[in-house]
């Protein structure tokens, strides 16, 4: 069987898209154990487009989105994942994992629509996931 290439828009140009290897997969597979056993409630969800980029209109498919199971009830194919977004529906933490700038930045405490802290570091530093 032949697979076909699977082609995406990075910073507005068309490349060739990387298939998910064997480090993505453990990295995902220990932030998942990880998260879970603090917080057995949230769920993994790795089908949700997301809406993306200053103005959202870009999209990404990401390897994941952990968050409570009912997050994504009633959105479209793209869903807003920005922290407000996240924030507002009472997620209370939004993780973000950028692998272009090597860092984590961990957003916390959401009040309203926006989260109260936000926490960068480096994404080879170990960091717990904050509690309610």
């Amino acid at each position: 069987m032949r697979e076909e290439p699977q082609l995406e828009f990075l910073g507005g140009r068309l490349a060739r898209k990387l298939c998910p290897d064997g480090s993505r997969g453990r990295v995902i597979q220990r932030l998942t154990r990880a998260c879970l056993s603090q917080r057995p409630g949230l769920w993994l969800d790795s089908r949700q487009g997301l809406s993306v980029g200053r103005h959202r209109e870009g999209r990404a498919r990401p390897d994941g989105s952990l968050v409570p199971s009912h997050a994504f009830a009633g959105a479209d194919e793209w869903a807003d994942p920005g922290p407000g977004a996240c924030a507002g529906a009472g997620i209370p933490v939004h993780l973000l994992i950028d692998r272009d700038t090597c860092e984590v930045k961990v957003h916390s405490r959401p009040d309203g629509g926006r989260y109260e802290t936000v926490q960068t570091c480096p994404s080879a530093r170990r960091s717990r996931c904050p509690s309610r």
